[in-house]
C-alpha cells in the first residue's frame, strides 16, 4: 500500500500540485552532492529520463529542467522558433489558445484555431478546419494541449499527428502537463516532436521540474535557431559528451521524479491508467447523481485526470469554495470565460483514489444540502 505524508487538506482535490507520496519525498529528502562533479549523477539522470520516456511513449531523449511545467512550455517555443516563424495553435481552452499567445509575444506569426472551450479536437468540422489552415498557412510548428485542465477535457491527438506527418509540418508541440502518468501518451505514434510535462500533476512529485521529450527533428531545429538563455533546451543535447549539465542540476528534483515514475511503473501503467479512469467516472457519475452539470459538451471527451463542473445555482464561486473547505474539501476554480462559473476536482496521481473521491462527493453533498 502506498504511504502518504499528511496531505495539504483533509480531502485534497486541487488539479495540481497534487499530494506527494511518502516514497517520493523520502527519495528527495537526503543530502546530494553536486550534479556537476559527482560521477553518479548523469547515469541517474539518464535512468530517470528513460523511466519518464516509458510513460511518455517515446524512444526520444527526455530533457529534465529545473523549474515547474511552464518552463517547458516556454523553453520548447523559444528554443525552436524565431520571430516571423509561423505557428498554428489549436486550442480547446485557455491553455491551448495561450500557447499561440506565448509564441506571438516574441514575434512569431500565429494563426489560431480556437474551438469551443467545452469541445475536444475532432468534434464537428474541427479536423477539416485544421487541415485547411495547415495547407494555406504552412506553419513551422503545430501546437495543441492534450489535457485541457481548465475545461476538464482530453484532446485526441492521433489525427493531428497524422496531419503533421502527411502535410509536412516540421514540428508538433504538445502540452501533456496534466496527462503524462495519468493516461496513455503516445509521443512517437502521434509524431510529436516536443512533448512537454511537469512534475506536479499526475506524477505527484513537488512542483520543481519540467520535462521535454525531444525528437531528432526538434534537435536539428534548435541547432539552427541557437537560442541562448536559461530555458534553452539545446545545451542538454551534449551533456553526456560534456560530462555536465548547462547549469547546476536539481538532483533532489530528479530523485523525486525517479521515485514517482517508479511508483507508477511498479503499479503497472495500465493499472494506473485504469485507476484514473475509474475514479474519473466515479466523480462524474457522483456529480450527475447530485444534479450537477458537467462543463464539457456531451460529445467531448472528458479528462481522466480532472473534472470540470458548473457551480450550482445560488452559489458564488467564493461561497461554494468556502462551503467545501468548511467540510475539508479543497477544489479549484477555473480561468478565462469559465472563471466564477466552473469548479474543478483534480483526481490525478496520488489523488486518483476511490476512497478519497467518496469523501469528496460526501463533502459536496453536504454543502449543496446545507
Amino acid at each position: 500500500m502506498t504511504k502518504y505524508i499528511k496531505p495539504y487538506a483533509p480531502i485534497p482535490m486541487i488539479p495540481g500540485p497534487t499530494t506527494v507520496p511518502q516514497a517520493v519525498y523520502d527519495a528527495a529528502c537526503r543530502d546530494f552532492g553536486s550534479g556537476q562533479s559527482e560521477e553518479d549523477f548523469l547515469p541517474f539522470y539518464h535512468q530517470t529520463g528513460r523511466l519518464l520516456a516509458d510513460l511518455m511513449g517515446t524512444q526520444n531523449e527526455v530533457v529534465m529542467m529545473t523549474g515547474e511545467a511552464m518552463l517547458a512550455l516556454w523553453a520548447a517555443l523559444k528554443s525552436c522558433l524565431k520571430p516571423k516563424d509561423r505557428v498554428l495553435s489549436v486550442g480547446t481552452g485557455v491553455f491551448g489558445d495561450g500557447i499561440g499567445e506565448m509564441a506571438q509575444s516574441f514575434g512569431c506569426e500565429v494563426q489560431a484555431i480556437s474551438l469551443p472551450y467545452s469541445s475536444t479536437i475532432g468534434n464537428g468540422d474541427s479536423l477539416e478546419r485544421i487541415e485547411t489552415a495547415i495547407k494555406t498557412f504552412k506553419p513551422k510548428m503545430l501546437t495543441a494541449v492534450h489535457c485541457e485542465t481548465p475545461s476538464g477535457t482530453l484532446n485526441p491527438l492521433f489525427a493531428l499527428g497524422e496531419m503533421k506527418k502527411r502535410l509536412g509540418i516540421p514540428l508538433f508541440y504538445v502540452d501533456a502537463v496534466a496527462s503524462v502518468g495519468g493516461t496513455e501518451v503516445f509521443t512517437d505514434l502521434w509524431n510529436v516532436d516536443l512533448m512537454l510535462t511537469g512534475s506536479q500533476k499526475c506524477l505527484s512529485a513537488p512542483a520543481s521540474m519540467s520535462m521535454i521529450a525531444v525528437s531528432p527533428a526538434a534537435w536539428d531545429c534548435m541547432a539552427q535557431v541557437k537560442y541562448q538563455g536559461y530555458d534553452s533546451i539545446l545545451p542538454f543535447k551534449t551533456i553526456y559528451d560534456d560530462g555536465r549539465c548547462p547549469y547546476t542540476p536539481y538532483w533532489h528534483g530528479i530523485a523525486a521524479l525517479n521515485a514517482a515514475a517508479r511508483l507508477i511503473l511498479a503499479e503497472g501503467r495500465q493499472k494506473a491508467f485504469d485507476r484514473h479512469r475509474a475514479v474519473a467516472e466515479q466523480c462524474r457519475q457522483g456529480l450527475k447523481d447530485l444534479g450537477f452539470a458537467l462543463f464539457p459538451a456531451p460529445d467531448a471527451e472528458c479528462a481522466p485526470t480532472v473534472t470540470a463542473a458548473i457551480i450550482p445555482e445560488g452559489f458564488t464561486w467564493q461561497d461554494w469554495r468556502a462551503g467545501l473547505r468548511k467540510r475539508g474539501l479543497v477544489v479549484a476554480g477555473s480561468f478565462g470565460p469559465m472563471s466564477g462559473k466552473v469548479f474543478r476536482l483534480g483526481h490525478m496521481g496520488a489523488q486518483a483514489d476511490e476512497k478519497l473521491m467518496q469523501k469528496a462527493l460526501g463533502a459536496i453533498r453536504e454543502t449543496i444540502r446545507a
